[in-house]
């Protein structure tokens, strides 16, 4: 009877290797699943923070070429440059090569005003940059304020 025993124990324990083998790989499968969806988001998390970084370059590259317009350096100041100039389309040769598919749009509004004995001119300049990447569109805004005591 004792010998018996040991071999009908044996013999009803000889499937559960299998089972445990099958529970270990569905559990690995699925943190291998979950591990792969979180490197590839935090992958598309970068891919999205460089093209934001490229708009807003774009963009301030595009004001500072809209300050030049406004503001020349050799011409004198020219009162209606806002008017005349803008808006402003900077493409990517313009804002900066290394931008690639990236844009600029300038806008352009004066307003006057007068106050303790003078006149001012004030502008408020707007610029939009833009990158594309495939399916991926980013955009980022900058604006500045400034003014002309006459």
């Amino acid at each position: 009877m004792r010998l018996e025993q040991p071999t009908s124990l044996l013999q009803r324990q000889s499937g559960s290797a299998l089972v445990v083998a099958i529970f270990v790989i569905v559990v690995l499968g699925l943190l291998v699943s979950v591990l792969s969806k979180l490197v590839q988001t935090s992958s598309d998390s970068v891919a999205i923070e460089v093209q934001g970084n490229r708009a807003f370059m774009a963009a301030q590259s595009g004001m500072q070429r809209a300050m030049l317009l406004l503001y020349p350096l050799d011409d004198p100041f020219d009162e209606d440059a806002c008017d005349v100039q803008f808006p402003k389309d900077f493409n990517a040769a313009d804002v900066a090569s290394a931008t690639g598919q990236c844009t600029a749009k300038v806008l352009c509004n004066s307003y006057l005003y007068s106050g303790a004995g003078q006149t001012k001119t004030h502008y408020r300049l707007e610029s939009t940059g833009r990158c594309e990447a495939g399916n991926t569109v980013t955009t980022r805004k900058v604006a500045i304020e400034t003014r002309t005591v006459k």
